[in-house]
């Protein structure tokens, strides 16, 4: 008997390292919850003093800024969505927009590298219902097959989690005998054994369909396969980093405050109780005192070993988030360097946007519209270009001069992100006309 529960071998390889980003990600609080996952507990400590170092620990939270920061630089700019009338409805089925669905999916893809979009009608749909997109995280995804129809390979079969009411459901989508098939089982609580709740074989246009409308996204390709996530060396050296800062804190804390001493015969009732201005010790003859001092050098290897760290984190990816170039780098080099850095966020917003696109196309089709009329751009130019009035000002006299011609003007405005990229040349010249009654 089948198991609905049963995850494919990659998702078992993948589903800890999708954790440990999530709590890197998430932050201090997270990564100190977790105790000794992160942080393993020195031997000699016993249980309290192991709470007083964690305590002590920071941890530096580098992945999250990075995540945030890239996903800030393609948001810059609002993405260019243009739908036909028909499909201008179309929503989530958590009922937020594409452009929220699109920075969700671009953020997911850049940390765990894996997301998904399932097709779908609503139950209560009718002739003139609109498709919603249903969004998964890789924790959702959890099996899948793949199989060869007519010499091609494509995905059989998809198994999805879902929370509904505090039960598990569990969306079991394949092909059966050629048409595509939608299986539900649901579960009392997460990890409890499921059972099949219904099944349904969905008609769209009069007809079964022959594939399961279902899109993988990653920061590679569209296939299945489950990807190393593109932030776990980041987050690998964000904890060996948090470690570093346990040991240092814990040295600080055990070296870094004198400590009286006293050497000689000294009994328990001569014994000083206090320490500080006013208060007077009396010592039998011979006796020293003095100060305790650590004086090595540990704690600036410690010093040493984060400071490393720091360099390779941003090495690994949070120098992505700039693009300028240093005192001695000449600008080829600058180029090639940015280029190198910023291939993942390419790649990420070129699957994001095939992703889109083609479920939005799927949809038009489903819809009986002609899917050519979708359009979708996500922003590509990285970095705030915004003209200064300078730059404008010799620009606009290049054109009254005529070394240049209207239409190139305005291509240049727009690059200098003076006029909106989504306003073209006839649209912008005909709002000057309407305002200055003459010609542009």
């Amino acid at each position: 008997m089948i198991d609905i529960r049963e995850t494919h071998s990659s998702y078992k390889k993948r589903a800890s390292q999708w954790q440990k980003i999530r709590d890197a990600v998430e932050g201090e609080d997270a990564i100190k919850e977790a105790a000794q996952t992160y942080l393993p507990q020195p031997s000699g400590q016993d249980a309290g003093e192991y709470a007083r170092y964690k305590l002590r620990s920071s941890f530096y939270s580098v992945t999250e800024r990075t995540i945030r920061s890239l996903n800030g630089l393609v948001y810059r700019r609002a993405p260019l969505v243009d739908l036909p009338d028909a499909l201008q409805p179309i929503q989530t089925s958590g009922g937020y927009s594409l452009s929220v669905l699109m920075e969700e999916m671009t953020r997911e893809v850049l940390t765990v590298g894996r997301y998904g979009l399932l097709l779908d009608y609503p139950e209560s749909a009718n002739s003139g219902s609109v498709p919603y997109i249903a969004p998964y995280f890789a924790e959702d995804i959890i099996n899948w097959q793949e199989s060869f129809e007519n010499g091609v390979k494509a995905v059989s079969r998809v198994v999805l989690k879902e929370a509904s009411d505090g039960e598990c459901v569990y969306l079991e989508l394949f092909l059966l005998d050629g048409a595509y098939t939608i299986r539900r089982w649901v579960a009392e609580k997460e990890g409890a054994e499921a059972v099949q709740a219904g099944e349904v074989v969905p008609v769209v246009n009069g007809s079964t369909l022959s594939y399961i409308p279902f899109f993988f996204v990653s920061p590679y390709d569209a296939r299945p396969e489950v990807e190393k996530p593109p932030a776990l060396d980041l987050v690998n050296m964000n904890l060996a980093h948090y470690r570093n800062s346990a040991d240092y804190e814990q040295s600080l804390y055990l070296t870094a405050q004198p400590t009286p001493f006293i050497a000689g015969q000294l009994d328990e009732t001569r014994k000083p109780t206090s320490i500080g201005a006013g208060s007077i010790w009396y010592l039998p003859a011979g006796s020293t005192a003095g100060m305790l001092e650590f004086k090595g050098a540990g704690i600036g290897a410690i010093q040493d070993a984060m400071e490393d760290k720091e360099n390779r984190m941003a090495a690994l990816g949070a120098r992505m988030i700039s693009e300028a170039k240093t005192r001695n780098e000449s600008q080829e080099t600058a180029r090639m360097r940015s280029t190198s850095e910023l291939s993942l966020l390419t790649n990420t917003v070129n699957s994001v946007e095939y992703a889109v696109v083609s479920i939005l196309k799927m949809a038009a089709e489903w819809a009986a519209i002609n899917p050519d009329d979708v359009r979708v751009e996500i922003n590509r130019d990285w970095i705030d270009g915004r003209m200064g009035g300078y730059e404008m000002l010799q620009l606009v006299r290049s054109w009254q001069s005529g070394a240049i011609s209207r239409q190139t003007l305005h291509e240049n405005l727009q690059k200098g992100e003076i006029i909106s990229g989504a306003i073209d040349y006839d649209e912008e010249r005909e709002r000057v006309e309407s305002e200055m009654g003459g010609v542009f």
